[in-house]
């Protein structure tokens, strides 16, 4: 008899405990989506900035050419 008892608490036990881990593991993903979405703009930013490539395009940017002749003296 008391084994019964024992084997039914560890088998509680064990089954509340990866209750809460998977709980645990749904809630942290979802968590981690937000803050990657929350992110990823400044990310996007920086790559722009460091490399001047669009990272969804992929165009070059910043290519501006001297058109006006204001400083050329001939």
């Amino acid at each position: 008899m008391p084994f019964d008892k024992i084997t039914l608490i560890a088998a509680l036990a064990i089954t509340v405990c990866l209750f809460g881990y998977a709980l645990g593991r749904r809630v942290g993903k979802q968590e981690g989506i937000k803050e990657g979405m929350s992110i990823l703009p400044l990310e996007w930013r920086r790559q722009l900035n460091e490399t001047s490539v669009c990272p969804l395009c992929s165009l070059r940017l910043n290519q501006h050419k001297n058109c006006d002749n204001i400083h050329s003296r001939d």
